[in-house]
């Protein structure tokens, strides 16, 4: 498998898309992905909110070097069609479910790996599927929050109107290089993550790919009703048939504090399949912030898939 990924596009047609006007239509999505050319099985990679595809290369050239691998920009990140907000949680998980129909990847052969929301959007593509999705799938910190909280995003957070603050215009590459390992948590991350999430966080002309509009409708609806992802885990006839790791950070959440880890300490108890791994010292970016020990768990979750795939 080449380090170099190459670049491609695919439209899936039929899918909400918000006008300029603020009305919902459905007409094709243009969505990009990055692929690593390899052997099966097929590893669907997913990144979390307000990141891209390309953040995780270490990992990827790292833990799963020689498979095909497949790592999506979601809608309003890198690379991917842009709308104005509102931006769903399910949409995204409904995306990814027409991605696998589109490419037909082998669903027996096809194993998810997603981070934060990418964790959700895999877990709820799983969820509403007619069949079996995956083979297997490995949440890290997914942004699947307590029961109770889906209903908070319904009204205005104020603990995410900062995001509508962020700046979102350099005047290059090093410019926001610079400016970024001056500040938390980014400081807190290996030089050639940081360059990784900025190179492609960034367009031709340097401004952020993803709108600091499009981040802050996606964490409110990360708490919003139409959400809450237990009545369809619940309802499904065929998540409870793959196994799910869950592996999160071991700081309890804190709504509007994103070194906390979102995900609910009972979901394992939603899979019949469930595992669960707990971090110590570990912030819910620790994929990024800590890549060795993300490296380590992949290997570690495809060696157990190979073992139990004899």
């Amino acid at each position: 498998m080449s380090s170099d990924p190459t670049s491609h596009f695919i439209t899936l047609p039929n899918r909400p898309i918000v006008q300029a006007n603020g009305q919902t239509t459905q007409g094709p999505l243009n969505l990009h992905y990055w692929e690593w050319k390899g052997h099966q099985p097929t590893i669907l990679f997913c990144h979390a909110a307000s990141f891209h595809g390309r953040c995780y290369d270490r990992i990827i050239n790292e833990a799963l070097h020689g498979y095909h691998v497949i790592s999506l920009d979601f809608r309003g990140h890198g690379q991917s069609q842009k709308h104005p907000p509102p931006y769903r949680f399910r949409w995204l998980g409904e995306d990814i479910l027409h991605l696998i129909e589109t490419l037909n990847l082998p669903k027996n052969n096809l194993i998810g790996i997603g981070h934060s929301m990418g964790g959700y959007a895999l877990t709820y593509a799983a969820a509403i599927a007619p069949t079996i999705l995956f083979r297997s799938l490995l949440l890290c910190d997914p942004g699947i929050v307590v029961q109770s909280l889906y209903g908070v995003g319904d009204k205005k957070l104020e603990s995410v109107e900062y995001i509508l603050r962020r700046k979102t215009q350099w005047s290059s590459l090093e410019d926001m290089i610079s400016k970024f390992e001056k500040r938390t948590p980014f400081s807190r991350w290996p030089k050639d993550i940081l360059r990784d999430y900025c190179t492609y966080a960034i367009d031709e002309d340097y401004k952020l790919r993803c709108s600091s509009e499009g981040e802050h409708s996606l964490y409110q609806s990360a708490s919003a009703s139409d959400t809450n992802i237990y009545p369809l885990i619940e309802q499904s006839k065929h998540i409870h048939d793959i196994p799910i790791h869950i592996v999160r950070s071991s700081l309890p959440h804190i709504l509007g504090q994103y070194d906390t880890s979102p995900t609910a300490p009972e979901l394992v108890n939603w899979f019949k399949k469930g595992q669960d791994t707990r971090l110590e010292n570990a912030v819910h970016l620790f994929p990024m912030e800590q890549p060795q020990v993300m490296t380590d768990i992949v290997k570690k979750f495809m060696k157990e898939n190979m073992r139990s795939n004899l």
